[in-house]
């Protein structure tokens, strides 16, 4: 390794010549960049000249059509020069002429030359005869399109000295010619078109005979644009007309720029006897797509390989102090980590302990001094065996979790149970050592078996009960079920069976399998919290027994996907026979109790019929009594007997396409003589398009009826009671509204059930059995609707309820 001072030296050699190298290379790739630039530039320029050469050659090919034209022609017309003018689609191309035409000459010395041309009656017609004209007179016949250059027709060439001259030299040459000023009764902006003129001769036996001239209007800014694609992005074009000059006589295509461009390009070129002077320009846009910038990046690498070479020479000088202070410093973090892993050691809560092979504890954290103190009393623990402390714990076991139980040394305290978990080792010198990590598991062995004995409490309670509960992953779709459960369907125990519930289904009454299935599906998408069914299982031969099953989702997924289902089963069969008979009873004493109310109604309507205008003291008065409660007691036997066979269901229904319009007037009228007992107003608002809703009509006035009831019972007096009806998509939200105290908190829960009225006293004396509300919701549930209600104290009560919307066959059936 040289010296420290021969190394700078022979760093600093090093880096002047990878500095020359780089600015070499710098100089290099720029010349071939400048190179290649003005080669693609040529390219263009090139493209450029031969696109106008080819435009102007189509120009001259051009009126070589209108001069075949007067050739191939005995006589051409007017419609003639229109047809072939539309042929070329002059108004509607950017790059074709603005206009083509003839002009016709005259005789000198008798007026009529031979190769003159003019109109023949009102035909519009060219001929060879045009009396009373000069020689030199050059006279516009026809020009296309005749709207927009109307102003030629007519024009003699005399008239303009330059078009004269040029038109004189075309004819003597031969040749078509171009004039860069457009004659001034021309149209505006003339100053951008020039004239073309092509001399027409008749070969005949003796001479050329000169008829006159093909001509066309030119827009000379229009025959230099968009020559080619790169033409304005990469490229400028300037064309002057004259030959030295590239800055004054005609300035065909300015070009603005506000910098000098990088590349140009000036040439000459003779077309129609004049010479267009062009210059082509490069654009900042095709300077910046040059690869001038490959020279940047070429001194960028060259520095930066500079850089990098100085870096790692620099680097290398200073390794050996830099690996001598790494030394230093990594043999004190070794010390500081060494600290810091007995720190850690040391106060971790784990307890920890070290042992040699034989046993002998090495070292004890404060944890373990505090656990093993507690355990064997306070000491000492170094030099001890860990055997006399754990007699219990193998030391030449396995490596890995095992239990100790340890018995109190003194005391009637309970025992302790530690976990244990060895890891064997090895020191640097080879030396065998154990690391013991202990965790005191005394309260939590203690929990587990407080679970377990409550757990066999619960299944105790639960075969009591005759109670069998089922446990399904709806995820891998197996099934855990209880002893008590398999009892009661009398299914054996299937060994290796991971879906003993599924063996229930095939079990089931055809009948009954939907419901339960339905109740499940509707639990597990979210619909209902519960899944509660009845269903019949055909438990042995030809013995059918009733089952009540009640699941919950006790656990989803973040999206809401049920996981898994926990429910119960139970043999209802001899609750259900208890059921029957309750409602065979009630039916038979309901019927029993229908048949006299109805003598005793009728003999009431009698007597009330034979006291008329018989004033007798009181009568009135009972026979009133007698007649409604006869009334009430006849109304609480319907209720009851329409409650049992919805119950039973044995309710038939006529379901058609019915009137909303009526049946809620047909309702309102049922109830206006009740509502004036209550000094209330029903009022109803009819939908404005008449609506047919699917129901039997009979039971929706009775649900209309009941509810209009209920909301004049409960009105403040002087209100009204509002009846409406909104449709929604396929249903009819009917609603009857008051203004009353509203529906208690605690009561609105149980609404809907049987039997049920709110607990205070004005309810009670206001009336009513409490089933009305539990009958019409089983009957707009029965015809595919929903009920429900909204109420706030003191604020306005809303019931309401749907009906499906009739469909339009249905309602022409009907009608």
């Amino acid at each position: 390794m040289p010296s420290h001072h021969s190394a700078r030296l022979f760093q600093t050699v090093i880096l002047i010549l990878f500095l020359g190298l780089s600015y070499l290379s710098f100089v290099l790739v720029h010349t071939i960049a400048q190179s290649r630039s003005e080669e693609s530039f040529q390219v263009l320029a090139d493209q450029i000249l031969t696109s106008v050469d080819r435009r102007l050659e189509g120009y001259g090919r051009i009126l070589d059509g209108v001069s075949g034209l007067v050739m191939a022609s005995d006589v051409v017309t007017a419609a003639d020069m229109e047809v072939y003018a539309k042929s070329l689609d002059i108004p509607g191309d950017l790059f074709v002429l603005d206009a083509i035409g003839l002009t016709s000459a005259g005789s000198a010395d008798t007026g009529t030359g031979d190769g003159g041309f003019t109109h023949i009656g009102g035909m519009s017609q060219l001929s060879t005869a045009s009396p009373g004209l000069a020689e030199d007179d050059f006279i516009v016949q026809y020009v296309e399109p005749l709207a927009a250059h109307e102003k030629l027709v007519g024009l003699n060439f005399t008239s303009n000295s330059e078009l004269m001259s040029v038109a004189k030299r075309s004819r003597e040459a031969g040749e078509t010619l171009a004039t860069m000023h457009f004659p001034g009764r021309s149209l505006q902006n003339s100053h951008s078109q020039i004239f073309l003129l092509k001399p027409i001769y008749q070969s005949s036996q003796d001479a050329k005979v000169f008829l006159g001239f093909a001509f066309a209007v030119l827009n000379i800014e229009n025959a230099f644009k968009n020559l080619t694609p790169s033409q304005d992005k990469f490229l400028k074009l300037h064309v002057e007309s004259g030959a030295d000059s590239f800055r004054d006589p005609l300035e065909i295509m300015p070009a603005s720029t506000t910098t000098a461009p990088g590349y140009v390009h000036r040439q000459s070129i003779e077309k129609f006897g004049q010479t267009f002077s062009l210059s082509m320009s490069s654009t900042p846009q095709f300077e910046a797509i040059q690869p001038f910038r490959a020279r940047w990046i070429v001194l960028a690498l060259g520095l930066f390989i500079t850089a990098l070479v100085s870096a790692t020479m620099h680097v290398l000088i200073k390794k050996n102090i830099a690996i001598s202070a790494a030394v230093t410093q990594k043999s004190r973090d070794l010390e500081t980590q060494i600290q810091e892993n007995r720190c850690i050691l040391e106060n971790a809560m784990l307890p920890i302990v070290s042992v040699s092979k034989t046993g002998q504890i090495i070292h004890c954290n404060e944890a373990a001094l505090k656990l093993l103190a507690h355990l064997n009393g306070p000491a000492n623990m170094d030099g001890k065996m860990i055997n006399d402390l754990l007699p219990n714990f193998d030391m030449q076991g396995a490596d890995g979790w095992s239990k100790v139980v340890i018995s109190p040394r003194t005391g009637p305290s309970e025992s302790s149970t530690i976990e244990i978990e060895k890891k064997t080792w090895f020191t640097a010198d080879g030396e065998e050592r154990v690391a013991l990590l202990m965790r005191d598991i005394t309260v939590s062995e203690r929990l587990t078996q407080e679970i377990a004995e409550a757990e066999q409490r619960w299944n105790l309670a639960l075969m009591s009960a005759e109670i069998g509960v089922f446990d399904i992953c709806l995820e891998t779709r197996t099934s855990v079920v209880s002893d008590i459960w398999l009892k009661t369907l009398k299914i054996p125990p299937l060994p290796g069976c991971n879906n003993p519930y599924q063996q229930q289904m095939a079990k089931i009454h055809p009948d009954d399998l939907a419901i339960l299935k339905n109740a499940e599906d509707h639990c597990i998408k979210g619909h209902t919290e519960r899944a509660t069914a009845r269903f019949r299982v055909n438990v042995e031969k030809d013995e059918w027994r009733w089952i009540e099953t009640d699941a919950v989702v006790v656990k989803r997924a973040p999206d809401g996907t049920a996981l898994r289902m926990l429910g119960i089963q139970k043999d209802v069969t001899e609750r259900f026979k208890l059921e029957q008979m309750k409602r065979d009873f009630v039916a038979t004493v309901s019927h029993e109790l229908r048949t006299p109310l109805t003598s005793i109604k009728g003999a009431i309507g009698l007597l009330q019929a034979q006291l008329k205008g018989v004033e007798i003291s009181g009568v009135d008065r009972l026979v009133y009594i007698a007649s409604s409660n006869s009334d009430r007691l006849l109304s609480l036997v319907n209720d009851i007997l329409d409650l049992e066979k919805l119950n039973a269901g044995r309710m038939k229904q006529d379901l058609k396409a019915v009137n909303l319009n009526e049946i809620m007037t047909l309702a309102s009228k049922q109830v206006e003589p009740y509502a004036s007992q209550w000094n209330v107003e029903v009022e109803v608002v009819e939908h404005e398009v008449d609506r047919h809703i699917w129901a039997d009509k009979k039971r929706v006035i009775q649900i209309i009826s009941n509810l209009l009831s209920n909301a004049c019972k409960f009105s403040d007096t002087g209100t009204a009671v509002r009846l409406t009806a909104e449709v929604m998509n396929a249903h009819t939200k009917i609603s009857v509204s008051n203004f009353g105290p509203g529906i208690p908190e605690k009561f609105r829960s149980t609404i809907f059930q049987p039997f049920s009225q709110a607990d205070n006293s004005d309810t009670r004396q206001r009336g009513g059995t409490g089933l009305g509300l539990s009958i019409s919701r089983r009957l707009i549930e029965d015809m595919g609707g929903t009920v429900g209600f909204e109420s706030e104290p003191g604020k306005e009560t809303v019931f309401w309820f749907t009906c499906p919307l009739a469909d339009d066959l249905e309602i022409v059936r009907v009608a």
